[in-house]
């Protein structure tokens, strides 16, 4: 059969795909996280709340109060009445207690906290552009084998036809082949749609457009953050997960609710307000000198009914500082699951890669050579060889895709452990500059 050495040739060929200069995972993340505007709003969030804690630690400006008092108005003489006075005061607010240092320190505390969020926004942005990145590199790799293996399909549809015309073959049979020709076309269509559609979502990332067409072929191993020993340390994962920046921004939180409740304390002490003031006299009409007078005074509020307002707003701050610590439990906890389901997921999806490279592939390399060499022999239909071959190439696309699901677990994973990633902790932000 002449046209069986050919179908031979095209079926047991091997997929060589082209490397491209293009879009790293690495550089990805990297123009991600640098071309972020959201860590800039962040760091103009932060230099605003060090500046609004440096003016509210500070006494309100004092006033001054300049007056003419006991003008008599029959003649507008500043020397007729004794009463007349040039006049000038000055007061000066103070507040209760404490209460500016501990408001100074409350807003210090959120500034602090801008760190820690642009930290945790740094490993989202890790996370989600390295799944985006997997997942256009998943489309990319089945495209690339499905178009490898199209002529395997036009070469299927040839031998149909001249079997047909020999009439070695059932009408029903030449009609699945072109079937699974258009079933072809059909899935190249889908993954096209599918990786334009992940393209445009990694746009509103990146600033590189034009090097997401063709990504790198190999697919870059990434390492979990965690040695297998440290894994194995229930101790040693829950310390870890504890310094994920989102439960460090937890313990800011707390510590500024506290501060809170402080200030409510400092409510129960009075404020006070000093005035200070100079009355200047002119001399009597006959030269005699006239006094001139000084006054003082000390204003300050006693707190002495409050059920109503301190012991209320105390309690309402004490309410607000435990909420935050329920808050923090539970995000712990839901941190931690995550990374254990995580975790079983990556030992699952590992365990059936290793059947696939061990055992399936093999499996089903030597069915397609059987069946290759059965239908040689004429002891074997046509169909046998298709299904063989289709069988092979459906599980070197679930392959594809257990390959990049595993990615995008161990990306997922090491978003659990941003406390710990160094990259994380390597990046530098651009200088801020106001305007």
């Amino acid at each position: 059969m002449p046209i069986l050495p050919i179908f031979i040739v095209v079926l047991c060929a091997t997929l060589i795909t082209p490397a491209y200069a293009s879009l790293s995972l690495d550089e990805a993340i990297s123009n991600a996280i640098s071309h972020d505007r959201w860590i800039d709003s962040n760091r103009y969030q932060e230099h605003a709340i060090r500046s609004d804690a440096i003016a509210s630690g500070q006494l309100p400006d004092p006033k001054v109060r300049v007056a003419l008092a006991n003008l008599p108005t029959d003649s507008f003489d500043f020397n007729q009445e004794n009463m007349t006075q040039l006049q000038l005061g000055i007061s000066q607010q103070f507040s209760r207690g404490d209460s500016l240092e501990i408001k100074q320190r409350q807003l210090s505390l959120m500034a602090d906290q801008k760190p820690l969020e642009r930290h945790e926004r740094r490993a989202l942005i890790k996370q989600k552009v390295g799944q985006l990145w997997v997942l256009l590199h998943q489309h990319q790799a089945q495209a690339q084998l499905l178009k490898a293996n199209q002529s395997l399909f036009q070469e299927l549809v040839a031998i149909s036809q001249a079997h047909y015309r020999s009439g070695n073959l059932q009408r029903y049979e030449l009609l699945d082949a072109e079937l699974k020709m258009t079933q072809l076309h059909d899935r190249l269509a889908k993954l096209e749609q599918l990786k334009n559609q992940t393209r445009h979502q990694l746009l509103e990332w990146l600033t590189v457009p034009d090097e997401l067409d063709a990504l790198p072929t190999e697919l870059p191993e990434i390492p979990i953050l965690l040695t297998q020993q440290q894994l194995k340390s229930e101790a040693q994962v829950d310390k870890v997960l504890l310094k994920h920046p989102l439960l460090q921004q937890f313990e800011q939180r707390v510590e500024i609710q506290q501060k809170a409740v402080d200030l409510a304390d400092e409510a129960y002490k009075p404020s006070f307000k000093v005035d200070a003031g100079y009355g200047y006299r002119d001399d009597m009409p006959n030269g005699m000198d006239r006094a001139d007078f000084f006054s003082m005074a000390l204003t300050f509020d006693l707190p002495i009914f409050p059920e109503k307002r301190q012991d209320a707003t105390r309690n309402a701050a004490i309410g607000q500082r435990e909420a935050v610590k329920e808050q923090r439990f539970l995000k712990a906890r839901q941190i931690k699951t995550t990374f254990g389901f995580e975790l079983a997921n990556l030992a699952g999806l590992e365990q059936r890669l290793s059947i696939y490279d061990r055992g399936l592939l093999r499996q089903l390399k030597e069915k397609r050579s059987a069946a290759l060499q059965a239908y040689g022999a004429s002891t074997a239909r046509f169909n046998d060889v298709s299904a063989a071959a289709l069988s092979e190439l459906e599980i070197k696309l679930q392959k594809i895709a257990l390959t990049h699901e595993r990615a995008a677990t161990l990306l997922r994973l090491n978003y659990l452990l941003a406390g710990i990633d160094p990259e994380l902790q390597r990046q530098s932000s651009r200088p801020l500059e106001l305007k």
